[in-house]
């Protein structure tokens, strides 16, 4: 091995070169299969942690929602027994300016939820209660000492703030919050919309009973659809509702946005991963005539090692030691920068985090290892087969 890094460190530039080409070829490679498998995880994330029904569970996007018209819209809409309920919630962080609970200094996040929320995925409560229908009601949640919003806790928050069930607070703007639950353990919750797939883990964030404000409108809504209510029927029913109180809503079923959001992204990303296929197959390709190139150069040197006694399997492993080493290194950065680019599969937000399907899995790792070592094997064997060729008369007189 000490001579092997001896003849590479006489060799900088050709060896930098040859870490280059590896190096970049694998970091694509492997940046488009993340990119592949995110979606695919992203769309099984969103259908195992919904608790409905994706195909009876109606999203709508709606992006006028602070319209005088959308509270008539609404009660419409709920009047019609198309669906059960309307529900959605609002991701957002707090800071020390605002808001301080026990003795954080530091931003934490909270999820807003509305009424009807537990109906898309259960919330487990270890201590306390769950929001009942009284605490999202504007009038029994003022943010006053009498009636203050509701919270509940996740189980790494409330136990670093030393907080508990009942405790109260109040922030610099004297809204008070009453602390009325603390979540389980590995409590999680849908961070932006159900079919971006990303789940929120909560343990270090707060649950926040939604009271309607127009000047901070949810937009993202979430119905169930009643018994023997058609999903197309009902999208039809509520676009024309919409039009008659002009509220612009796009009204999908949460299936129907997984299927399409799939389908485009996969179509999509198999290009790349064809593309980067096709990269390294070149690489590969330039890699072995690179190699045979410099051999041909050091022939000299060759010539020299066989005279002072050196077989040609110690010259073969020589020169095979040198490319492996330096390929091998370049592989193991592609691993490290697609790893921490990545965050080892977390995203952190400001206390909490979600965990994101853009990771490195072990899936990607051995596929990575099969694709290197194809790279490797026709660089390997050119060496073989090109030495063996080389007669003692061809070595006199090399570069």
């Amino acid at each position: 091995m000490k001579e092997i890094l001896k003849s590479i460190s006489k060799r900088t530039l050709f060896n930098i070169l040859i870490f280059l080409q590896v190096l970049f070829s694998i970091l694509y490679f492997f940046s488009t299969t993340i990119s592949m498998q995110a979606v695919i995880n992203s769309n099984i994330s969103a259908n195992s942690e919904l608790d409905s029904n994706p195909k009876r569970t109606l999203h709508m996007l709606i992006q006028n929602e602070d319209s005088k018209y959308f509270s008539k819209f609404k009660e419409e809409l709920l009047n019609t027994n198309l669906v059960n309920g309307l529900t959605g919630w609002r991701n957002s962080d707090s800071t020390p300016d605002t808001h301080v609970i026990g003795d954080t200094e530091e931003d934490f996040d909270s999820v807003e939820l509305a009424k009807g929320c537990e109906n898309l995925k259960k919330i487990n409560v270890a201590t306390g209660r769950y929001f009942t229908e009284a605490d999202f009601r504007k009038e029994n949640a003022t943010g006053s000492k009498s009636k203050p919003f509701l919270m509940i806790l996740g189980s790494e928050f409330a136990n670093n703030q030393n907080l508990k069930v009942g405790d109260s607070y109040h922030d610099v703007n004297d809204k008070y919050y009453k602390v009325v639950g603390i979540l389980e353990p590995n409590s999680k919750w849908f961070y932006q919309t159900v079919s971006e797939g990303m789940i929120m883990v909560i343990d270090n964030a707060v649950m926040v009973a939604y009271v309607n404000d127009p000047e901070n409108p949810i937009m993202h809504y979430y119905s169930i659809l009643n018994d023997n209510v058609n999903s197309d029927d009902a999208i039809y029913k509520i676009n024309k509702i919409a039009k008659k109180y002009n509220i612009v809503v796009e009204a999908k079923t949460i299936s129907t946005e997984l299927n399409e959001t799939y389908s485009e992204s996969v179509s999509q990303d198999i290009s790349w991963v064809i593309f980067s296929l096709i990269i390294l197959v070149f690489v590969t390709i330039g890699t072995s005539i690179l190699i045979v190139s410099h051999m041909y150069m050091r022939k000299n040197e060759i010539g020299i090692r066989m005279a002072c006694g050196y077989s040609f399997k110690k010259v073969l492993l020589l020169l095979w030691g040198e490319f492996l080493v330096v390929a091998i290194l370049a592989f193991i950065s592609a691993l490290l920068i697609s790893y921490i680019s990545c965050s080892g599969g977390k995203e952190i937000m400001s206390s909490a985090y979600y965990i994101s399907s853009f990771h490195l899995s072990y899936g990607i790792v051995l596929i990575g290892i099969g694709i290197f070592l194809l790279m490797c094997i026709p660089s390997l064997l050119v060496l073989v087969f090109k030495l063996r060729k080389v007669q003692p008369k061809d070595l006199i007189g090399g570069k």
